[in-house]
């Protein structure tokens, strides 16, 4: 699924298409809670035995085995006729992804289609299938998605209906990336469904523009960069003398080509680099001077908040840019004499980083479009700077998000403190 069909190919909480799926779907859930699972898988499973169809689920955390015939046989009519009959068999992760301990995705596969040549020799219209991933390791983790690359091309051809289960705060953002990519269809059940599809709406469109800038941002530095050479050869020569402030003209307009190429090359990054464990507060302290003779340049005043943090793993590089990203744009938000607050401080399992202004406010057209790469409300802006903020968040595995009324804007940077 690419990011031109997340909004025609996103189910949120229809149970009536889980009825009326067809052959050869390939459906990735995401969920948050235990009740969320239940709530996606009851009566996907349901649908399919009063359908005459072969029923698997594979399981793992939160659920063993027992603990799923246990639900499906409280919530299912008939479940243990269905059961005691062969109609549906619910296998441990470990039975089914990992024989001889180790992922094989092609052996998989041939598990699956050999399981539906099985239910459609015995009369049953197809087979119905379900996988959580809770047991899967970062070391698997591509090649599990290798595996569900080749499961969504092949399945058109097969009468098989797959809905591979994923706990959404097990995933870092770019993972969520490539489970929607190998998948027809995205399920969202969950408390916070127009939230999750518009965070994996932007993650995708970040992405793509990651991988156009990596491209492009290389082929026009080069040009630049020999044409700056030659613009400052040139300028040294005496009959060229008269023209200096042309020239000095020129290599300011090649010197800001060149920053912007920077910012698209800082989108490209898909990983932080130079990761160290570091405190927040030792970094916002090392920038403060600098934060602050800006705030001066304005009338303004930086005040800091710092509560006590502990240090976690991060690129102090790019939360410094982060930072001076977030705290630049506050600054031009207000009107002469007003204060920007710079706070940190533990939230339940979170570190946040504040950043609030004491501007106007975001208006509602301007709050919807704000995250968007290349929207600007400045005359001079290049629309990257928010997207450069929430490409580092996603880096680091943090989010990235903000509350705005008439009396100010306050952006929340929340970094996970068990990270590894």
């Amino acid at each position: 699924m690419s990011i031109t069909n997340v909004y025609q190919n996103i189910i949120q909480d229809d149970m009536t298409f889980l009825k009326n799926i067809s052959w050869g779907t390939h459906i990735c859930g995401f969920y948050q809670s235990m009740d969320d699972l239940i709530n996606m898988l009851v009566p996907y499973f349901k649908f399919g035995l009063d359908n005459n169809e072969f029923c698997i689920w594979v399981t793992s955390e939160p659920f063993d085995n027992d603990k799923a015939k246990q639900i499906l046989s409280e919530r299912i009519p008939n479940f243990d006729y269905y059961l005691n009959r062969g109609q549906i068999e619910v296998l441990s992760y470990s039975d089914w992804y990992l024989h001889h301990d180790k992922f094989n995705g092609t052996d998989v596969l041939n598990l699956w289609i050999k399981k539906m040549d099985e239910a459609i020799a015995k009369g049953y219209n197809g087979i119905r299938i379900s996988g959580n991933t809770t047991w899967l390791k970062k070391a698997d983790w591509q090649a599990f998605q290798n595996y569900e690359s080749e499961v969504d091309k092949r399945i058109d051809y097969l009468k098989m209906i797959a809905i591979c289960t994923y706990q959404i705060s097990k995933c870092n953002n770019y993972e969520i990336i490539d489970v929607v990519k190998n998948h027809k269809y995205l399920f969202v059940n969950n408390d916070h469904n127009y939230n999750i599809v518009n965070d994996i709406t932007r993650l995708e469109q970040l992405d793509l523009i990651s991988k156009m800038s990596a491209s492009v941002a290389h082929e026009i530095r080069n040009p630049i960069t020999s044409v700056k050479g030659f613009l400052q050869l040139l300028q040294e020569k005496n009959e060229y003398k008269k023209h200096i402030e042309y020239f000095n003209v020129m290599l300011e307009e090649l010197d800001r080509a060149n920053s912007i190429i920077s910012e698209f090359l800082s989108l490209a990054r898909n990983k932080a680099s130079g990761l160290t464990r570091e405190s927040l507060n030792n970094i916002i302290n090392v920038i403060y001077p600098l934060l602050q003779a800006d705030a001066i340049k304005n009338g303004n005043n930086i005040i800091l908040e710092l509560g006590e943090v502990p240090e976690i793993l991060i690129s102090p590089k790019d939360i410094r840019q982060l930072i001076l990203n977030l705290v630049r744009n506050g600054l031009e938000a207000m009107q002469e004499g007003g204060n920007l607050t710079i706070r940190t401080y533990v939230d339940n399992s979170e570190i946040i980083l504040e950043v609030a202004d004491e501007g106007t406010g975001i208006s509602p057209d301007i709050a919807e479009k704000i995250n968007s790469p290349f929207f600007t409300t400045k005359d001079t802006g290049t629309g990257l700077g928010l997207a450069i903020c929430n490409n580092i968040a996603i880096q680091h595995n943090a989010t990235l998000n903000f509350t705005t009324s008439p009396k100010g804007t306050t952006f929340y940077v929340h970094f996970k403190l068990n990270q590894n």
